[in-house]
């Protein structure tokens, strides 16, 4: 299990140290992805989110060299706009990351409240929105890190898992996050299978030790993280793959 050995101190201190235009890309994402899925509809808001979209994903290293190219914003506000990604969307930025845990022998279970209350229905639509986001927003995408930096721009329910992250899984213990990590179709592929446990490890931590977070966080120069705890720990685990700074999560 992933267990919390910084103090509340290294949290601010992580906090405070990651890169403020990055905190800025994912606050101005938040506020227009919250009046998309918001909305009855998510056509009123779908341009709105389109253009900030696309501004923080190439602020975050989309359309460089080795990385996805971007569809146009007129065809990423035209995905925006199917309800049924409207509705999939929604329901996973509803998903709290405290309604997953684990049980002593590491059992994945989900709040029976949650939105995704069944363990197999999650894994599949975590791993389906995934690849249809890899579809709609890029061109010829293959892997994991950029359909997930932008589902964590939109729903903050989970980390993306770019160089840095899986560094800091690395760091921490955690097995099988070096390299290259190609896009997973399916839970029986090792990387979607690593992909779908990551939120159950994250959120049982999470629970253990919310006041320890809490206090970090709202110490911290962006006290609105609190309510985004996937955010979180992408911030926590991306700077602790500097071996300089004080571990902050360890198996």
């Amino acid at each position: 299990m992933l267990r919390l050995v910084g103090s509340s101190l290294d949290i601010t201190s992580a906090i405070n140290d990651f890169r403020l235009s990055y905190h800025q890309d994912f606050s101005n994402v938040q506020s227009f992805a919250y009046r998309y899925l918001n909305a009855p509809s998510g056509r009123a808001n779908a341009a709105l989110l389109a253009q900030a979209l696309s501004i923080a994903l190439r602020n975050w290293g989309a359309c460089r060299r080795r990385s996805p190219i971007l569809r146009p914003v007129p065809q990423i506000v035209s995905a925006l706009k199917d309800k049924r990604l409207h509705e999939r969307l929604l329901k996973l930025s509803q998903q709290s990351l405290a309604a997953f845990s684990l049980n002593l022998q590491e059992h994945r279970l989900l709040n029976s409240d949650a939105p995704l209350n069944d363990v197999g229905a999650f894994d599949q639509e975590i791993l389906g929105i995934l690849n249809t986001l890899a579809d709609v927003l890029f061109f010829n995408n293959t892997s994991i890190t950029y359909p997930m930096k932008a589902l964590l721009l939109i729903t903050g329910l989970i980390p993306a898992l770019d160089s840095q992250v899986r560094g800091g899984l690395a760091r921490a213990g955690k097995a099988g996050f070096t390299g290259q990590q190609l896009l997973p179709r399916n839970v029986q592929q090792a990387a979607g299978r690593r992909i779908c446990e990551l939120p159950f490890y994250l959120g049982h931590c999470w629970n253990l030790n919310r006041e320890v977070f809490e206090e970090g966080i709202l110490t911290s120069n962006h006290k609105g993280l609190e309510d985004t705890p996937g955010r979180v720990f992408d911030i926590l685990l991306f700077m602790q793959n500097q071996a300089s700074r004080n571990q902050i999560l360890a198996l």
